[in-house]
């Protein structure tokens, strides 16, 4: 049977799920995987990592009927360093909850198959946002490990987390980016495709990744899963909004009857934990239904307790 027509890719959407795992979740393309971690985290020299191989991305709970996640980047390095890397389009306000948490059974996991304590290795997570996790900071990348609250010394190396806002990286000439910083400019939606490109002339790396993107754009079976991951984005959007623009007209109306003016958006933020909830357990029949079944919805939302 003939595939219909698929349509092109005009803008590409580096933050797609869908690419942003073919471009750095593949062997084929293992280098720029290994390049991006080097650069993100800024090791070079005898600090750099050397090798990367990729390791199962399903996390799987310890109880029998738990649910079940994906992460979209796990790698190990040469020195047995496990590197997670995430992509989050949707505000969560328990961002930082979700990382740790996905740090912990990363961690954990070695003692699952037996090994000693003395055999765990460190676990680094990279958060890429694409929205304002920590309006409170002007800085884009923040870093953090467990240490001493008076001496400031580092407690162990096992646990390092990235946030990385990609929406606040504003630099006016990219040719005096950092290396530590280009990767975070090719994914960020501030640069245009021209600075890219431009970007690509003196880094072979993002040259490599802007080559992939035309490799991309002719693989129907990728554009297709591109699309529908597409349209999934835009029905989210849209459920939240509605939700948010529902809750906001009740808070008015009982604004105007206390005289007060009051708005609520934790409805919008408990749909948005949920949606994201059943994409990464694969729940996708369920998924459709909550957007399109509000009693259904409210239902899914107590059954996880975020109402």
């Amino acid at each position: 049977m003939p595939m219909p027509d698929i349509p092109d890719i005009i803008h590409l959407n580096r933050l797609n799920d869908v690419f942003f795992k073919a471009l750095l979740g593949s062997e084929e393309r293992k280098t720029l995987t290994l390049n991006s971690i080097n650069a993100i985290l800024n090791r070079e020299g005898s600090n750099a990592f050397t090798s990367v191989t990729f390791s199962d991305k399903e996390i799987v709970p310890p109880q029998i009927d738990g649910k079940r996640s994906f992460l979209d980047v796990l790698v190990e390095m040469g020195d047995g360093t496990r590197v997670h890397v995430e992509v989050q389009v949707l505000l969560d306000e328990y961002m930082v909850n979700r990382s740790l948490y996905y740090w912990g059974r990363i961690y954990s996991r070695e003692l699952e198959k037996g090994d000693l304590y003395a055999d765990l290795r460190p676990v680094i997570t990279i958060n890429l946002l694409d929205f304002n996790q920590f309006p409170q900071y002007q800085t884009y990348a923040n870093t953090y490990h467990i240490m001493n609250d008076d001496t400031h010394d580092i407690l162990t190396n096992h646990l390092e987390m990235h946030f990385i806002e990609l929406k606040k990286i504003h630099i006016s000439d990219i040719k005096k980016l950092k290396r530590s910083e280009r990767w975070i400019a090719y994914f960020s939606p501030n640069f245009s495709d021209q600075e890219r490109r431009a970007l690509a002339m003196s880094d072979t790396a993002i040259k490599e990744a802007m080559d992939y993107e035309k490799q991309f754009a002719t693989n129907n079976k990728l554009k297709s899963a591109y699309w529908e991951h597409e349209r999934t984005m835009r029905d989210i959007a849209s459920a939240l909004y509605s939700r948010e623009k529902a809750g906001q007209e009740r808070g008015e109306k009982i604004g105007q009857e206390r005289g007060e003016k009051i708005g609520d958006k934790t409805g919008r933020q408990a749909l948005s934990t949920l949606l994201q909830k059943l994409l990464e357990e694969g729940r996708k029949e369920e998924f459709d239904r909550v957007l399109r079944d509000n009693e259904y919805q409210e239902k899914l939302l107590r059954e996880y307790h975020l109402k």
